[in-house]
């Protein structure tokens, strides 16, 4: 399988998020940007608990969402969902 690698680096990834959650709130899409924020922003076990709650978050963002948005929830997901064999750690 191919991976393409939208991010190379957690960090990466964290500020995509953050970049998302911005542009969730611009676009008026407040629950969705709390709910992300909320997740990035608590206390987590560890890190991979918390990209595996931000991946299911991101997976239940359905609907109507401006194109540039809808890409940042894609990528993000998808990173979220295969960021241990992107990172090399399988």
């Amino acid at each position: 399988m191919f991976l393409k690698k939208p991010y190379t680096t957690v960090e990466e990834f964290y500020k995509a998020v953050e970049q998302l959650i911005q542009a969730l709130k611009v676009s008026g899409k407040t629950a969705e940007a709390s709910r992300l924020d909320v997740l990035l922003h608590s206390a987590w076990t560890t890190g991979s608990e918390l990209i595996g709650e931000l991946m299911l978050a991101l997976a239940q963002m359905r609907g109507a969402f401006p194109d540039g948005i809808r890409k940042q929830i894609r990528d993000c997901h998808y990173f979220a969902k295969h960021h241990r064999r992107i990172l090399g750690l399988d």
